[in-house]
């Protein structure tokens, strides 16, 4: 890892090195440059650049911003040895009054980009082992409707749903950083089967150490309404709190 070419594309959201970097086939796989590492975490194509040199965060939320610059700073260590989650939720205003679009789930994707490279950079430097992806994005909604789709359709359909939701579900259990985003939505309730999944979850992921970094446009006190007091109180429990408000940015970017 010492002699990477100035060129290498290793830390990069698009390849531009060939194949006989071993770095960057690591991360960017060989056709395209369209595999590897960086297409396993499941982070959506729009975030897949979100670094902190680009996080735009800092006018409209200081603390948070600085809380994360510091995160990033030393991203093993919060993640490994601390276990230092983070509840990033929505503050609404009147200019917002959801509170969307203010950079939580940017914000959640910048921390999980910049630790799978320090954690990949740590791998190839022989420092550490690694048998899967290290760090997993997932919308708390498809898991739902994955758990959900288990009881639709022939039993053909439900046992491939089965077996689509129990993989996903190992991973959010196992993997060592995992951001959920949107773990709740106001003015719904989760149904106790669901419930009683995402607290296994939880609670395995707090008894082992593993750091998980929620966002929501509902703030700690809401939900309990959403998920239940045993999971509100898990998640209180997982993480610093860090509260988002300001304009919605995904409007202004729509006329860019």
């Amino acid at each position: 890892m010492t002699g990477l070419k100035h060129t290498c594309s290793f830390d990069k959201e698009v390849r531009t090195c060939d194949y006989t970097c071993f770095a960057c086939t690591f991360m960017h796989g060989v056709e395209g440059g369209r595999g590897g590492m960086w297409a396993t975490t499941g982070v959506p194509k729009k975030y897949r650049g979100a670094r902190l040199s680009n996080l735009p965060i800092e006018e409209d939320n200081p603390k948070a911003y600085k809380i994360i610059s510091q995160y990033v700073g030393n991203v093993l260590t919060f993640v490994q040895e601390k276990s230092a989650g983070l509840l990033l939720y929505s503050i609404p205003s009147n200019e917002n009054p959801f509170g969307t679009g203010t950079g939580k789930t940017s914000s959640a994707v910048t921390v999980l980009n910049h630790f799978l490279i320090e954690r990949c950079r740590s791998y190839l430097k022989g420092q550490q082992g690694m048998k899967d992806n290290p760090a997993i994005f997932v919308k708390t909604t498809e898991m739902q409707n994955s758990f959900n789709a288990m009881f639709r359709g022939t039993r053909e359909m439900q046992e491939e749903a089965s077996k689509r939701y129990y993989n996903l579900k190992n991973a959010v259990k196992k993997t060592e950083l995992v951001v959920l985003d949107d773990i709740a939505t106001r003015g719904s309730r989760i149904s106790e089967a669901y419930e009683d999944e995402l607290y296994e979850i939880l609670d395995y992921r707090s008894t082992n150490g593993l750091t998980t970094i929620f966002t929501s446009n509902v703030s700690l006190e809401e939900l309990s309404k959403c998920l239940g007091d045993r999971i509100a109180s898990r998640v209180a429990g997982m993480t610093v709190k860090l509260g988002f408000t300001g304009k919605d940015n995904r409007l202004d970017s729509l006329f860019k």
